[in-house]
């Protein structure tokens, strides 16, 4: 089977549940339909706007140890690249923020943060 036949196969796949979520919710009444949910029971989809906390939920969590979460924006998952690094043992800590992972030393911190400012 050749490269460009699989990658076929993969476009009329997402096509085809992008379409089924969207017949799902528009079978539901107006004011029932909530944009986002699972179909077959198991492929999450979110249609809704994106937000900081969504994109924070699903890609940076360390409340979440799954490593796949919802996307989200669209069908499929997303990477909690916190639990990536946890299961890799490059994180050994309970808890890791964004900023310490990016600039662990304080050195760094203080020599990125702007300068204080001047009376």
């Amino acid at each position: 089977m050749n490269r460009k036949y699989l990658n076929r196969i993969i476009e009329v796949a997402v096509l085809s549940l992008a379409i089924a979520a969207v017949c799902q919710e528009l079978e539901k009444p107006r004011e029932e339909r909530e944009w986002h949910g699972k179909i077959a029971g198991f492929v999450p989809y979110d249609f809704r706007l994106p937000t900081r906390e969504k994109f924070k939920e699903s890609y940076w969590n360390p409340a979440n140890n799954r490593l796949f979460t919802p996307e989200v924006f669209g069908i499929g998952w997303a990477i909690n690249f916190f639990a990536l690094l946890e299961k890799l043992r490059v994180i050994r800590e309970s808890y890791l923020s964004e900023v310490d992972f990016l600039m662990p030393s304080q050195l760094m911190r203080e020599l990125l943060s702007p300068p204080p400012e001047r009376e």
